[in-house]
């Protein structure tokens, strides 16, 4: 009896306790149907979120490339232009030193041909007629067939300005190569044209992406174009400068300074070369009646058709000069004694057709007394020659004038030449 209502009670705490399971299971199954809502939710943000900063980290790894690959290029650019203006540097250094137009134009090519690898050009310069451009300086593979033409087959020449032939655009008429791009550039130098620069493209392409090429090229060159021009420039003007120095302004001729710097250099070299120096020293006749008869424009006019005389009978390595008033040195290197005569024969015969016209009228026949010196045979030293020539062609003066005088062996004796 016990037993029964033990387990009678048992079953009904049993049943209560289920019943509250399932009161509590059907509490419990909405939170964790809204639980799992909810992480599901949570899942779907942080999925969101994920996928939010991998495309937002994409975009930033992709804007530093971006970045890195515009600093590369910045890097590279400022490299090729550090590179481009260490040459244009380098060689306005060398144009400033160039002691001649070879040299600086020999400058002028190494130059270019490291600024643009694999294209060809040149360097074409006014003549001194300015009728024509000849090329001073030429570089790259291809060679090119017009090295003289005239300044009207340049655009850029008769234009004044920087000149670009691309695709079909219209060609200077001096550039053979129709199938490449080209470009030209007046060189400029205190307001004057002095020639052009020409740029032929090595690719022998011609499109949209060569175009931006050539045109990035075109800045570079308008670059050298402006140094080549101050550089030979400046040149020029050096050598005028250095020409008016040592040139007598009405005969063209050398002046006694620089006469008297070569003889002493012709001196050594005769000297070293154990071989013998003449020098001839020349007196216009009577040149003092021209300026009585006619005035001083008269002997100038003189002076300066025997100046164009006188470089007429140079040869090679000698050397004319005006000594002052109306004396004259011609050095003769290297030159014997005999030769030396027979140099200063025909000039004494040759001048004697040279007739000088002065307003409208000629002024008569021109004569000359010369006296001849030799090294070493009449003297070792520069003073002493020029004095023992001075000495001779103060004997043919004596003599009558319109002769030759080679100077005697003793120093004071003459032998006398007559024409």
């Amino acid at each position: 009896m016990d037993l029964r209502d033990d387990m009678s009670r048992l079953a009904a705490a049993f049943s209560r306790a289920a019943g509250g399971v399932k009161d509590l299971e059907d509490k419990l199954l909405p939170c964790g149907r809204g639980l799992e809502s909810i992480i599901a939710d949570r899942d779907a943000e942080l999925a969101r979120a994920l996928a939010n900063l991998e495309t937002s980290v994409a975009e930033q790894i992709a804007r530093l490339s971006a970045v890195n690959d515009e600093l590369r290029t910045r890097v590279a650019e400022l490299s090729a232009r550090n590179r481009e203006i260490t040459l244009l540097g380098r060689m306005n250094g060398f144009l400033q030193t160039s002691a001649t137009e070879a040299e600086a134009y020999s400058v002028i090519a190494e130059t270019a041909t490291q600024l643009f690898p694999g294209d060809s050009g040149a360097v074409f310069v006014l003549s001194a007629s300015r009728d024509v451009l000849e090329a001073a300086a030429v570089w790259g593979p291809t060679p090119f067939t017009s090295v003289v033409f005239s300044p009207s087959e340049c655009w850029a020449h008769r234009r004044g300005q920087f000149h670009i032939a691309l695709g079909h655009e219209l060609r200077c008429a001096h550039v053979t190569d129709k199938s490449r791009m080209s470009m030209c550039m007046p060189l400029l130098a205190l307001g004057e044209t002095l020639g052009i620069l020409h740029i032929l493209d090595g690719s022998g392409e011609d499109s949209g992406a060569d175009e931006r090429r050539m045109a990035e090229k075109s800045r570079l060159a308008k670059t050298l174009a402006d140094s080549i021009g101050l550089g030979l420039g400046h040149l020029k003007l050096r050598e005028t400068l250095r020409s008016m120095s040592i040139r007598d302004p009405l005969t063209g001729l050398y002046n006694r300074r620089y006469m008297e710097e070569v003889l002493a250099q012709e001196l050594y070299r005769a000297q070293r070369n154990a071989t013998q120096l003449a020098i001839i020293m020349i007196d216009i006749d009577h040149f003092k009646q021209f300026n009585d008869a006619f005035g001083h424009d008269a002997g100038d006019a003189v002076l300066r058709e025997f100046g164009v005389f006188l470089r007429k009978q140079v040869r090679g390595s000698d050397i004319a000069c005006r000594y002052g008033g109306d004396e004259f040195i011609l050095i003769l290197s290297p030159s014997a004694g005999e030769g030396g005569a027979q140099r200063a024969e025909k000039i004494c015969e040759d001048v004697r057709h040279l007739r000088v016209d002065h307003a409208n009228g000629d002024l008569g026949r021109v004569t000359l007394s010369l006296g001849v010196a030799i090294f070493p045979d009449h003297a070792t030293e520069a003073e002493a020659l020029v004095k023992a020539a001075d000495v001779a062609l103060y004997q043919a003066k004596r003599s009558g004038r319109d002769q030759v005088v080679v100077f005697g062996e003793s120093g004071a004796q003459m032998t006398l030449r007559r024409s």
